[in-house]
């Protein structure tokens, strides 16, 4: 169970983020679909909604935080929470290089009588990515997250995709994330501010 926490969360760290460098201050919305396919021919199908956002405190360092609730076959819900730091550094006019360290908590729990009751578990997660405005209108980003849950296991995950700037303050998303087991394809809105 804690193994299955650990390489879920690495792929929601991994989730779907103008000739410009890319803006750290924004809120964002979106939905995900997440499929589970272990070895053992265990596939778990689910989906789900977040809350997230980002603020810019310094000319290279932003404070992010997001939740995210996912409801899974069989009566399984997934809760996640993640709040952390990050650091990011210019490559080019348009491109970033950024990394994160964030403090991480995942429940999950079975409705009714599915046996189990609830597994709840908190540890840390890593990422560092790229992202590049490629044009006004086209955001790239490719990251790669890493979940620790201590003895409750880990996870890595390598993720990317695309945002439409639709205006300055507004575009949307749409994103991938996979491992060794889980895949999540989702799509976002996301509103800027103090650009």
């Amino acid at each position: 169970m804690n193994r299955f926490l650990a390489v879920l969360l690495s792929i929601f760290l991994a989730a779907p983020a103008m000739a410009e460098s890319p803006s750290y201050n924004f809120i964002q919305a979106g939905y995900q679909s997440t499929d589970l396919d272990f070895r053992a021919g265990f596939d778990v199908d689910g989906d789900g909604y977040g809350l997230g956002g980002s603020f810019e405190i310094g000319d290279h360092v932003f404070v992010f935080a997001s939740y995210v609730r996912s409801e899974f076959d069989f009566g399984v819900d997934l809760n996640q929470l993640q709040a952390g730091l990050g650091y990011h550094l210019g490559l080019t006019d348009n491109t970033d290089f950024f990394a994160s360290l964030a403090y991480v908590d995942a429940e999950l729990e079975a409705k009714g009588d599915r046996g189990f009751g609830s597994a709840d578990d908190s540890g840390y997660g890593a990422t560092i990515g790229l992202r590049s405005n490629v044009s006004d209108l086209i955001e790239l980003f490719g990251e790669v997250a890493y979940v620790d849950f201590g003895d409750g296991g880990d996870g890595t995950a390598i993720g990317g995709g695309i945002w439409f700037n639709l205006t300055d303050s507004f575009a949307l998303g749409l994103g991938a994330a996979a491992d060794d087991d889980v895949t999540s394809y989702g799509a976002s809105a996301r509103l800027y501010f103090g650009k």
